[in-house]
């Protein structure tokens, strides 16, 4: 999923992103509050299935996203086999995820 990196910088690219509904929920998990200020950009081509993510890397709460590293290789596996009989547990899973994100008490 991971197809390019660099501090500040991520992109990612997987048949799951051209369907707009998981999309447009994940990404508002990334445009709401603790993670709104680690956020710079983000750019969805629902053609391609590619997001691009720009962001702050000195503001990212590695110790945070480290102890959901379980549940992030849960969603990957749900992302990768990919089918509209798997999109309510991935949108199952991104709800869980943003309860885990709204109570982080500071980013």
């Amino acid at each position: 999923m991971i197809t390019g990196f660099f501090p500040g910088r991520i992109r990612l690219r997987a048949p799951v992103f051209k369907d707009t509904s998981i999309t447009e929920r994940a990404l508002s998990i990334l445009r709401q509050p603790p993670l709104s200020s680690i956020i710079k950009d983000i750019e969805h081509n629902p053609v391609t299935g590619s997001v691009l993510i720009k962001y702050h890397p000195t503001k990212v709460p590695m110790a945070k996203l480290t102890s959901l590293l379980p549940f992030f290789k849960k969603l990957e596996k749900e992302a990768e086999s990919y089918s509209e009989k798997n999109k309510p547990v991935i949108l199952a899973m991104l709800d869980e995820l943003e309860g885990y994100v709204k109570n982080w008490e500071t980013v």
